[in-house]
């Protein structure tokens, strides 16, 4: 041993170890030799164990008194429990401390005793005991209150939430923020969760951690904070609260009573119904929080809104509860049961959608309304037809996009239409000059009308561009209509299109009149006549006219046309004036008379300046 704790002896002159004891002490000599020393006996005292203080929560303070130790070092100690380790911050055997107090936790609710043992090297002192009886244990459950305990979904309820001991006692040492995760209340059926508003006022949804301010082992309701429950979802909700091991052994429960209908909630049995065929609505009626009202029975005259006429004119329509299609936006019969409507025979409900692309249904009946319909994707149905698109006004000789589109029995295009399709165009007529007029093809080839054009559809639609795949030219000046066909489709309503004469170009020779022989056609800025005979007649008026030979509108000016001839013959009505406005054709009109003798070949040039002459040629 290194201390010294009895009586020494005086002499040191004895070569074998020499021990004494008395008491506590116990000593040797470590060494031979001599000389003179002192010694002293003394001991390690026992603490003093002042209190042990038990709290409400079950919780004691021991509190004990400072040893001085014996010698060099401190003295450390560690505290038992009813004979065995305590909880909380104690110091126990196995791992002591210099504290002086310490708050034992997590007790039950009876008497207990403790001792304080006092540590110095291998020397231990143990205390007298002390008794603490606890009165109110630690925290074991929550007691949920709430008021009111009926009220009508969404409305406000202030829980009280209480810790608990094992008997019941309140646990008013359990304070501050603790967050509990209520459960016990389902989603409404619009998916309105129900909520706990926490300690600063935010509505937390069930099965999310609340924070909740506890004083004196509560949580009571404040300004619409810490503790406001809303229920959305009708029927009887048991409400429990948890943190931890601790819960609610015993639910709140509180009755959410039914509100009225005050809307729809539609579904499709099909989001992506074809043009025309029969889809069932499913029709719930339901409150502001998607609840079904259950309450909402019988027969219901529903107005539907939402879906368009088809490009043919078809209407949407709906059945009512006798199998008969009303047009969207008429009063419907629906038959409701238990608030909800499956459409189907002898209820009603069944939509055909002839338009297609994305629409939206609503229902409505007084105020119950449809804050979110239903919305479709309806699809075309196969080609029955084509259509033709292009400005009603055109210019001849002036070329215009026409777009011709392959549609279904409801004027939808039908969008699997696609590739390269020969295309027949027809109704335009040629000018009076013989221009024909023509479609120019997708490979930038103009076709005349009647003959198969290739044109390029994608997704239901030939669209010119380029001047090609459409490109039209008209060349007749007149009221016409155009249609088309692929040889099994076709346009059952032709385009209507108005042509108008181009830009005055050139002089004409209009209603020829021969006192012999005959006058090719056309006889228009070139004409041909054969077998005049001699002192043989050609009369004829002249216009101005476009390039494709359409007599033109109001030239802005008189103008003047001179009829000259070449190789004999004679003319006369030379000159003749056109007029400024209205039709450019001349009022009188000239007389060519041939040779009264002999073989000829006669030019006739009518000119005005400024246009193209025409020319006539008469051989006898």
């Amino acid at each position: 041993m290194r201390r010294l704790c009895a009586a020494a002896l005086a002499t040191a002159l004895l070569a074998a170890l020499a021990v004494c004891f008395g008491g506590n002490a116990l000593a040797y000599f470590s060494s031979v030799g001599s000389g003179t020393a002192s010694a002293a006996v003394t001991k390690l005292n026992a603490p003093t164990l002042s209190s042990a203080t038990p709290a409400i929560g079950g919780t004691v303070t021991v509190t004990w008194g400072a040893v001085t130790p014996p010698g060099a070092g401190a003295v450390t100690y560690y505290v038992t429990r009813d004979g065995g380790k305590p909880a909380g911050n104690c110091p126990t055997v196995s791992a002591p401390t210099t504290v002086l107090t310490c708050k034992d936790s997590g007790l039950s609710v009876a008497e207990h005793t403790y001792t304080v043992t006092a540590v110095w090297e291998t020397w231990t002192a143990v205390s007298g005991t002390k008794t603490a009886k606890v009165t109110v244990g630690e925290a074991t459950k929550f007691a949920i209150s709430a008021s009111p305990t009926t009220v009508a979904p969404g409305e406000s309820i202030n829980l009280t939430i209480t810790a608990k001991d094992i008997n019941d006692s309140t646990v008013t040492t359990y304070t501050g923020s603790h967050s509990l995760i209520f459960s016990g209340a389902s989603a409404s059926g619009g998916g309105n969760a129900a909520t706990v508003a926490n300690a600063s006022g935010t509505a937390i949804a069930f099965g999310t951690a609340t924070p909740l301010t506890f004083a004196s082992g509560a949580v009571t309701v404040s300004s619409g904070k810490n503790g406001v429950l809303k229920v959305f979802k009708p029927g009887t909700a048991n409400i429990v609260a948890t943190e931890g091991a601790l819960t609610t052994p015993t639910p709140a429960a509180v009755t959410i009573s039914a509100l009225p209908a005050s809307k729809f909630v539609l579904a499709a049995a099909s989001a992506t119904p074809a043009a025309g065929a029969t889809d069932n609505l499913t029709i719930t009626a339901a409150d502001t929080y998607g609840n079904t009202i259950t309450s909402y029975t019988g027969s219901h005259d529903l107005v539907f809104n939402g879906p368009l006429a088809s490009g043919s004119g078809a209407l949407p329509t709906v059945t009512d509860s006798s199998g008969t299609d009303v047009a969207v936006g008429g009063a419907t019969a629906i038959v409701f049961s238990a608030g909800v409507a499956v459409g189907g025979a002898g209820v009603g409900g069944t939509m055909k959608l002839p338009k297609s692309g994305s629409t939206t249904i609503t229902a409505t009946e007084g105020t119950i309304t449809t804050p979110l319909g239903v919305t479709v994707t309806v699809s075309p149905g196969a080609a029955t037809k084509l259509a033709l698109s292009a400005t009603a006004s055109q210019v001849a000789g002036t070329g215009f996009n026409l777009t011709t589109t392959a549609q279904d029995v409801f004027g939808n295009t039908a969008t699997a239409y696609t590739g390269s399709k020969n295309i027949t165009f027809s109704g335009a007529v040629a000018s009076p000059s013989g221009a024909l007029p023509t479609v120019v093809n997708s490979a930038n080839s103009a076709i005349n009308f009647g003959s198969a054009t290739a044109l390029t559809f994608t997704a239901g639609v030939a669209i010119p561009a380029s001047s090609r795949n459409g490109f039209v030219k008209l060349t007749k000046a007149v009221a016409t209509s155009v249609s088309a066909t692929d040889g099994t489709l076709s346009t059952p309503t032709p385009l209507a299109l108005t042509v108008s004469p181009g830009a005055a170009a050139r002089v004409a020779l209009l209603e020829p009149v021969v006192s012999a022989g005959s006058i090719g056609s056309p006889c228009l800025f070139t004409c041909t006549i054969t077998a005049l005979g001699n002192s043989g007649t050609v009369k004829a008026k002249t216009a101005i006219a476009d390039a494709s030979g359409n007599v033109v509108t109001s030239v802005g000016a008189v103008k003047t046309v001179t009829v000259t001839v070449t190789a004999g013959g004679t003319i006369t009505g030379s000159p003749l004036s056109i007029p400024a406005t209205g039709a450019a054709v001349s009022a009188t009109e000239f007389t060519y008379t041939a040779p009264a003798s002999g073989s000829f070949t006669h030019i006739s040039t009518a000119a005005s300046s400024g246009y193209t002459s025409a020319t006539a040629t008469a051989t006898k």
